[in-house]
């Protein structure tokens, strides 16, 4: 694909050096050079196809044109000077005949290179937008069987919680109570856990990191070793990947200066 884009880009730098009314074209291609894309290539190759179908037809005009004046020449002045101007009139001729043979061999030439290359553009559309339909349907397969997985790793917590709400029924041992929804818990978290998510706990003592904790409470001090140091957790964060779905809730130290004090007193 490389070398077709290559040898299209230098044709068209061709035409545009030998025909004068393909200049305003050099600022175009020049951009292509930068950044070669078969789109703009293409839409370039179509516009210039337009421009030689219409030169062509100019100069179809133009032998036209001649063919009129002759006949009026013909019935206007005698054969002497008829004859001297149809020599004139068939040289004009053969060079707008030859120029328009040009013309048709490098249009046709331009219009095979554009067919080929929409053919091209036309294959790789066709094969992006399959591309983007199994995408699609890959991820909704994804996204379904990811929901069977957990729907299917929550049932025996759902089982657990059952058969340990039956027994909170006939039964006061508190102490097996609080052990069996121990249990649960740690079935739920690791079901979690399997499935990526990290539960990130804060202590005491650690230094507050915005992008993981929120202070929903403050204590003034006017230790200076002490500011941002977390008192309390609350709440801890919940990290999926590298993603924080919640971030812990704690109580932390903030350093207020003698000045503050002293102003606020």
């Amino acid at each position: 694909m490389e070398n077709k884009i290559k040898r299209n880009i230098d044709f068209i730098e061709e035409l545009i050096n030998k025909y004068e009314f393909f200049k305003n074209f050099e600022r175009s291609l020049e951009k292509i050079k930068e950044n070669p894309d078969i789109y703009k290539i293409n839409d370039l190759l179509r516009i210039i196809c337009s421009i030689f179908e219409e030169k062509i037809n100019e100069l179809s005009l133009k032998l036209k044109e001649q063919e009129e004046k002759l006949s009026a020449i013909k019935e206007e002045f005698n054969l002497e000077e008829y004859e001297k101007i149809k020599q004139q009139k068939e040289e004009i001729e053969k060079q707008l005949n030859d120029q328009i043979k040009e013309y048709e061999n490098k249009y046709q030439d331009l219009l095979d290179r554009y067919q080929k290359l929409s053919a091209a553009y036309r294959e790789i559309k066709t094969e992006y937008e399959n591309y983007i339909q199994r995408t699609e349907k890959n991820f909704e397969k994804l996204k379904r069987e990811s929901k069977e997985r957990i729907i299917s790793n929550l049932i025996p917590v759902i089982d657990s919680f059952e058969i340990s709400l039956s027994s909170m029924k006939n039964s006061n041992d508190i102490e097996n109570i609080i052990k069996g929804v121990e249990l649960i818990y740690a079935q739920l978290v690791d079901v979690l856990k399997n499935e990526g998510l990290e539960i990130i706990k804060s202590t005491q003592g650690d230094k507050f990191d915005p992008s993981i904790h929120e202070a929903i409470e403050v204590e003034e001090t006017s230790e200076e070793e002490k500011d941002s140091v977390i008192i309390k957790e609350y709440r801890p964060a919940y990290r999926l990947l590298d993603k924080i779905l919640r971030p812990a809730s704690v109580k932390v130290y903030r350093v207020v200066k003698n000045s503050e004090v002293e102003n606020n007193g």
